[in-house]
């Protein structure tokens, strides 16, 4: 009897340790992304701020475009949660499909080659838009 009940208690101890390390595991998880949101809502920010596409200036059009491309390269890692990334989805998407933003990527594409996906990515959505011109 004691030895079952000893089982029992090292079994439920296994237990408890693997929901604690779930949790803390996943509140880290929140936090970083709660993190990695806020660092990049300020450099949003400071870009926005610059009237980037407005003027046509090419040196903010070129911050824009890597900023995209490192906030990309986060989600597709998986530090970006689908939840944050999914606030700037479809602001992002639209600002891949200004002109200004085309003229700007057309000279700045080959310095992506050696990001294939990113280049795939901001291509289709190029696409889609023209096909949704009429």
């Amino acid at each position: 009897m004691i030895e079952h009940l000893l089982r029992f208690v090292a079994v439920g101890s296994v237990v408890i340790g693997a929901v604690a390390i779930f949790i803390t595991v996943r509140n880290n998880s929140l936090q970083l992304g709660a993190q990695i949101f806020l660092a990049y809502s300020d450099r949003v920010r400071a870009i926005r701020r610059g009237a980037m596409f407005n003027s046509g200036d090419p040196e903010a059009a070129t911050a824009a475009i890597y900023l995209i491309f490192e906030f990309y390269e986060l989600r597709r890692r998986r530090y970006v949660s689908g939840s944050i990334w999914s606030i700037w989805d479809a602001d992002i998407a639209d600002l891949l499909r200004t002109e200004a933003f085309k003229a700007e990527w057309d000279v700045l594409r080959h310095n992506f080659q050696n990001h294939p996906h990113f280049r795939r990515w901001v291509d289709a959505l190029q696409q889609t838009s023209a096909a949704i011109k009429p």
